[in-house]
């Protein structure tokens, strides 16, 4: 069936829908995904069944319709479970890869506008779907080269039956020496920050887009390589969503010796925005929020990667106040400050925000435009 399926309406159905939902605003993308077989890079994946823990269900050409349809559909597919264990009639586990919701990579391409003669680095090439549709925008596949931390040979197999040989290495994207620049390279996968041999792989004037600063609430930031070496752009107004890379290196822990508590102002719905969570995400690389019912009251944790913490628990119901401790060297107090400036700014979104990478690394925040009020992002926490 994977052969001989009917695909090219169903793709042609996948790009009208994107394009009427915005998501698709050039007609050279709008080609692109009417012309690529999902189905050829997605022969097998999982759709959440609900449960706790979730329990996955596989879906392959055997299921005829049930497989087909979510493939042409504006779904984001997962393709491998961690420590998968089959479970009845289902799966349990934790995805570890994916096939990207179309309307974002559409949006992605669209944003980097790139062109027919652009040389373009693929990082996370993942199924190779979004290869696939990179390879109808250049004139010719050695212009892309795509990589992988690993487990590359499926997706090239996968391509090859398309008739195209771009060139694959199975590295990380974010160390690998790449010897060369690219016009425009776009990340499949969340980018904790701009690492210098990414700066330095994108050539003057070029594009590069990417999930940074999760997984929290990783914004979507367009950078261009300005003439000095560094990197300049601002977020867009969708964030979407990336499982983030995979990272070896474990952060030294701070010392927990010193705790604090007091009353908190920040009402409990405000933990559900998507954009303060990015904010206090660029303050403090890695957070993790925690949500909890002790003795009937909601508890919201924040929590480092270095061991730090801070909770608030809303007492009696109150949505608005809470009382806070705080085990981690006054760190409750910047999240109360950085709320404080978020309510004070009419709680800015994504696309308020720019982000400047320096020649040395450096990464800042900035509101608005570089000369507005802007905040130094410590990635060194990350490694």
């Amino acid at each position: 069936m994977v052969q001989t399926l009917n695909w090219g309406p169903k793709a042609r159905l996948l790009a009208d829908s994107l394009r009427e939902s915005g998501d698709i605003k050039s007609q050279r993308v709008y080609e692109a995904v009417a012309a690529t077989p999902r189905h050829l890079f997605v022969p097998k994946y999982f759709l959440n069944a609900g449960g706790v823990p979730t329990l996955w269900q596989e879906r392959t050409e055997r299921d005829g319709a049930e497989w087909v349809d979510p493939i042409y559909s504006n779904t984001s597919l997962v393709t491998e479970l961690g420590s998968g264990k089959e479970v009845g009639d289902g799966w349990h586990g934790v995805p570890t890869s994916s096939s990207t919701v179309p309307s974002l990579t559409a949006r992605m391409l669209d944003d980097l506008g790139i062109q027919p003669t652009d040389t373009v680095l693929d990082a996370g090439l993942g199924t190779g779907y979004q290869a696939a549709l990179i390879l109808k925008l250049v004139d010719v596949p050695s212009q892309l080269v795509a990589s992988d931390i690993g487990g590359t040979e499926v997706a090239r197999e996968r391509l090859e039956s398309l008739g195209y040989q771009p060139r694959i290495i199975e590295a990380d994207a974010t160390s690998w020496s790449w010897q060369r620049q690219f016009d425009k390279i776009i990340f499949s996968f969340g980018l904790p920050y701009v690492t210098h041999t990414v700066r330095k792989a994108l050539a003057p004037g070029g594009k590069l887009i990417a999930n940074v600063f999760g997984p929290l609430s990783a914004g979507l930031v367009l950078l261009e390589a300005q003439s000095d070496g560094t990197l300049m752009g601002r977020f867009t107004k969708d964030g979407g969503s990336f499982m983030p890379a995979r990272r070896d290196a474990t952060p030294e822990q701070s010392d927990l010796s010193e705790r604090s508590e007091g009353i908190s102002d920040i009402p409990i719905e405000d933990f559900e925005s998507y954009h303060l969570k990015f904010l206090l995400s660029t303050r403090f690389p890695g957070l993790d929020l925690q949500y909890a019912v002790v003795d009937g009251r909601q508890v919201r944790r924040l929590v480092l990667p270095d061991g730090r913490w801070g909770e608030v628990t809303y007492r009696d119901g109150s949505q608005a106040r809470g009382v806070y401790q705080d085990q981690g060297q006054g760190f409750w107090d910047v999240v109360e400050q950085m709320w404080a400036w978020w309510v004070a700014n009419s709680k800015p979104t994504w696309d308020h925000f720019g982000l400047t990478v320096g020649r040395e690394g450096q990464h800042t925040l900035w509101y608005h435009t570089p000369d507005g009020d802007s905040w130094n992002v410590p990635t060194a926490q990350l490694g």
